[in-house]
């Protein structure tokens, strides 16, 4: 299928960070000569709690995902909630300020959504 196609992977926990690597890297292994593919990885609760203190193999994976185009953000009031500041996140990570309002405006703007 030609095109553009647009998906956000949610991380809603900590231990399902691999999972959600794996599917972000499936669905970019995916890409055929035509297609457009971005991804938007976006994570919230108790996920956010392993952004400061991941082991080395996710983020190496996390790193390579940025290199290759890959968007990933963290929920400012999950971050807020686990009092992780913003200033000790390493420079792969962006954030929004509600992740259930960033799904909900992606998906608003053609963006497909899938749980990891």
């Amino acid at each position: 299928m030609a095109g553009e196609l647009k998906l956000i992977v949610h991380v809603a926990h900590k231990e399902r960070w691999m999972p959600g690597v794996k599917n972000a890297l499936n669905f970019l292994k995916s890409a055929g000569p035509e297609d457009n593919l971005k991804v938007r990885i976006i994570a919230n609760t108790d996920s956010v709690t392993q952004c400061i203190k991941c082991d080395r193999a996710l983020f190496d994976r996390l790193k390579q995902l940025v290199i290759d185009g890959v968007e990933i953000y963290l929920c400012g009031n999950s971050l807020k909630d686990f009092e992780i500041k913003e200033s000790r996140l390493p420079e792969i990570f962006r954030t929004v300020p509600a992740a259930v309002r960033a799904i909900a405006d992606w998906q608003a703007r053609g963006w497909l959504y899938i749980r990891a």
